[in-house]
């Protein structure tokens, strides 16, 4: 059994070993599939010799297809093996690529984090007796307002840390839809954050503070489903009229809706 190291940020690191043999396995298979395309003098096409269509063949390509192939299944094992469900692809950093040995590599990844809300009806009514919303607001005004002062409460009272390649690859999402938004503009997030009097590091640090704050409000709503287990009906799903297959998470966004109105009336 492979082991894993899990933080309460969700964070979960392992070292994932490929056996020689099925290394040697599935490079072999590689190296049958380019002599079928290989075309060197004095052979028909496909037909020369398999060491020699290697010695001509660049071995990082070779190695690609490797990787490509055992990489999927080793790692699928692990998470399979431990029962884990990660939030983002894996990042996979080769510790041993060593030519007849095991391949070694570093795997980390993340998963939901531990949470522990305290006893936050108590804390959350304790701070809503500060609250007064804004003059002549209307009623849906109101109710935003009231949830934005309880997000604050639950971002401030909760325990809960996100796993740092989370919030990276949260980060990296947003600013990547920055850029596609100010490309229509003919604009980069270098002149962008110029043209608000930032440098580009003030930039990434906010969106990387905002994905930490959104990552945490996000598990702790998760956290209250959880908790509250809110009633979903087919009619409810079928509502919302999701694609096939979008089912489950439309049933989720049921169920944040739901406990923002338990929320709201606290």
């Amino acid at each position: 059994m492979t082991k894993i190291t899990q933080k309460p940020d969700g964070t979960v690191s392992f070292e994932m070993v490929i056996p020689k043999e099925t290394i040697a396995k599935e490079y072999e298979h590689a190296l049958a599939e380019v002599v079928k395309t290989a075309s060197i003098k004095g052979f028909r096409p496909g037909k020369a010799p398999a060491k020699m269509v290697e010695a001509q063949t660049d071995r990082s390509r070779l190695l690609s297809h490797v990787l490509n192939h055992v990489l999927s299944p080793a790692y699928s094992e692990v998470i399979h093996e431990h029962k884990l469900v990660p939030l983002i692809d894996p990042h996979v950093n080769p510790k041993s690529m060593e030519d007849g040995k095991d391949w070694v590599m570093d795997v980390t990844v993340a998963i939901a984090p531990t949470i522990d809300l305290g006893d936050y009806e108590k804390y959350v009514q304790t701070g809503l007796k500060k609250f007064k919303p804004k003059k002549d607001a209307k009623p849906e005004e109101v109710k935003d307002e009231k949830l934005n002062t309880i997000f604050d409460l639950l971002l401030d009272k909760a325990k809960i840390e996100v796993a740092p390649v989370l919030v990276d690859e949260e980060t990296r999402s947003a600013l990547e839809r920055l850029a596609k938004q100010l490309s229509s503009l003919k604009l980069s997030i270098e002149d962008y954050a110029k043209s608000i009097k930032k440098s580009t590091d003030d930039l990434v640090n906010e969106y990387k503070k905002s994905a930490v704050s959104n990552l945490r409000l996000e598990f702790i709503l998760q956290k209250l489903i959880e908790l509250k287990k809110p009633e979903v009906t087919e009619a409810e799903v079928a509502e919302l009229k999701p694609q096939k297959g979008q089912e489950s998470y439309a049933k989720y966004v049921i169920q944040k809706r739901k406990v923002l109105d338990i929320l709201a009336a606290l």
